[in-house]
């Protein structure tokens, strides 16, 4: 059976964009070295994201902070990993220039589970991330209605009325089940 060459994340780079049928830019993201191509998000998808960009523009106008919030930022986080978190923040002295991409894992990315997501994927991309410099990943799951907060030395499943908070957003805190209230 013959093997499939790594794509590093330079050659990723430096493929043309593709388009379906109707002119839409297909998105993928290069996942060890493989890339996968990422259906479009469902809306619940999209209103959760809203949900948590939303608590961080609050928690980021109030707090004397060097972070900026991305939404769909691409982000080459290693040599075989250039990803797409729905949401990340990162320092802002790294978002200097014309840049098509942060270089570098963000200091927080969140990644919200989708239905073509599977736990080795998502497995490997919490690895890249904090492999690449990032302080915190969360893994929201709106399947379970929990966040997983994964860092270099631990990791903590919170669901409910239990608080995220994160010591990369000092005076942070909010319920999880606010990322998830649709109604």
């Amino acid at each position: 059976m013959p093997t499939t060459a790594l794509v590093t994340s330079e050659q990723y780079l430096a493929l043309p964009d593709e388009f379906d049928q109707h002119g839409n830019r297909i998105r993928d993201e290069l996942i060890g070295g493989e890339i996968v191509k990422m259906p479009l998000a469902s809306l619940r998808h999209d209103r959760i994201k809203t949900l948590i960009v939303t608590a961080l523009v609050h928690y980021l106008d109030g707090a004397r902070t060097s972070l900026e919030l991305l939404v769909e930022a691409g982000t080459q986080v290693g040599k075989y990993d250039t990803f797409v978190p729905d949401v990340s923040l990162a320092k802002k002295d790294r978002l200097v220039g014309e840049e098509r991409i942060l270089r570098g894992a963000p200091d927080l990315a969140i990644e919200i589970v989708s239905p073509s997501d599977t736990a080795a994927k998502l497995q490997k991309k919490v690895d890249a991330y904090l492999a690449g410099g990032s302080k915190s990943v969360w893994i929201v799951d709106p399947d379970t209605r929990s966040v997983t907060v994964h860092s270099a030395n631990s990791t903590r499943e919170l669901k409910a009325g239990e608080k995220i908070d994160d010591p990369l957003l000092p005076g942070f805190s909010t319920p999880v089940s606010a990322f998830f209230e649709l109604t």
